[in-house]
């Protein structure tokens, strides 16, 4: 059966775990942009809120400054079983916002001294889709 939350699950964080690449899209945007980071990158801070390092992402962060906050993040491993044999993935539907001071700033750039900003994203909605 296909998991379904507004939150981020244990099977969710287990996917996040497995060091894959991860997809985020602002779809709101016209055209819709599209950029990648690793998960072993994201800092999980609470069951509806993680972080993600920006280097670039100056696409999605312009989208988002154009109150476009709409955001899609796929993740997925082939490490876990799904629903139709080996391999999970998910897509997380949720809003963004870019800092670039402050308490989740300060967080990331301890441990990625490259970053340029923070992507902190809400998280709405979780679906397994595999």
């Amino acid at each position: 059966m296909l998991e379904e939350s507004t939150t981020l699950t244990q099977n969710f964080l287990e996917v996040i775990s497995d060091p894959q690449p991860v997809t985020i899209v602002s779809y709101q945007a016209s055209p819709a942009h599209v950029v990648n980071t690793w998960s072993s990158y994201i800092k999980v801070v609470d069951d509806s809120t993680f972080l993600v390092p920006a280097a670039g992402m100056r696409s999605i962060e312009a989208d988002i400054a154009a109150q476009n906050s709409q955001l899609i993040l796929t993740f997925g491993s082939m490490k876990f079983e799904g629903t139709e044999g080996p391999g999970r993935g998910y897509h997380v539907y949720a809003t963004g916002e870019f800092v670039e001071a402050g308490e989740y700033f300060d967080l990331m750039k301890a441990d990625l001294p490259w970053l340029r900003k923070v992507l902190v994203v809400h998280v709405q909605e979780v679906k397994q889709k595999i």
